[in-house]
């Protein structure tokens, strides 16, 4: 079960996987890690997630069709 720690450690994983944090911080997140398998499990789970959102490919929206612009042109007079 995390403690309160943990919950400090849940909030500072983004930045450390981004790089952000200070080294001083990083050491001892890291110390942390090593003893404490929820924060592991949920450094993973984060990786996994950045991960997927990296893959993942955003089409270009298509433009709206003929009668839906002039629907909200009218909407607009």
């Amino acid at each position: 079960m995390p403690d309160r720690r943990c919950k400090r450690v849940f909030a500072m994983l983004s930045d450390y996987l981004d790089a952000e944090l200070p080294v001083k911080k990083c050491d001892d997140l890291e110390r942390h890690l090593k003893g404490c398998k929820p924060c592991l499990a949920y450094l993973e789970s984060l990786k996994n997630t950045v991960q997927a959102c990296r893959r993942y490919k955003v089409r270009a929206i298509p433009p709206p069709s003929k009668k839906v612009r002039e629907s909200l042109l009218a909407a607009l007079r």
